[in-house]
């Protein structure tokens, strides 16, 4: 039988994802060193890493949006299951088995 993951452990899995990439996106603080990689390449590293900085700035702009989306989403699935839980509770249903003779 197949496993079955609670509504919205997805999107939390992919928040956390998309937080990992923006840690990762900045390559100066990923430790890249141009001048580490040798002469030939140096020179286009740095350029590559110049250029890299409207784009860096875009997408980690995006990814926030993206992050905060999934939060929300998250967020939602839990109050709608404490709202579910707790009409359940208001109709009489029994909240957790009764153990015999008590």
């Amino acid at each position: 039988m197949a496993e079955i993951d609670m509504p919205g452990a997805e999107v939390e899995r992919m928040g956390q994802l998309i937080g990992r990439v923006m840690e990762l996106i900045d390559t100066r603080a990923a430790g890249f060193d141009a001048v580490a990689v040798g002469p030939p390449l140096a020179a286009a590293g740095r350029d590559f890493d110049e250029a890299w900085n409207d784009g860096r700035f875009q997408l980690k702009r995006e990814c926030k949006g993206l992050k905060e989306g999934c939060e929300m989403i998250v967020k939602g699935f839990a109050e709608a299951d404490r709202e579910m839980v707790s009409s359940l509770k208001d109709d009489g249903a029994p909240a957790t088995p009764k153990a015999a003779g008590a």
